[in-house]
């Protein structure tokens, strides 16, 4: 039986790593297992979380997740396959998630590291 883990997760609105930890929650069907604190970028939320990662020693980075111990754990498919394991579940066999990695979150991160030289 799946118990789950006592999970906070810290998801930013406008974020596609926080949308792809969202749906694959969803798509395996676990999604209600969890506290949502949903967030935009530079609100109080926003600014507390990063203050609280940064006094940590952190880079601050979303999704993050609570997962009990009061730190804040990061990495996308680090939680996924977290989650994942504890919900016997394989993220390779989700379609919607292979669609969204494939597709729009793949040209997200292109269009990110494009941004990012223009700027340079």
């Amino acid at each position: 039986m799946y118990e789950p883990s006592p999970a906070t997760l810290y998801l930013k609105r406008s974020c596609p790593h926080c949308l792809k930890l969202r749906i694959f929650l969803t798509e395996a069907g676990i999604a209600d297992r969890f506290a949502y604190v949903v967030f935009d970028d530079g609100d109080e939320t926003h600014k507390a979380l990063r203050a609280r990662m940064e006094e940590a020693g952190q880079e601050p980075s979303f999704p993050a997740a609570d997962l009990g111990d009061g730190k804040l754990t990061t990495g996308t498919d680090g939680l996924i396959a977290r989650f994942a394991l504890e919900a016997g579940v394989d993220p390779a066999a989700m379609p919607l998630l292979d669609y969204y990695a494939g597709g729009v979150f793949k040209r997200c991160g292109e269009m990110f590291l494009e941004l990012r030289a223009l700027k340079a």
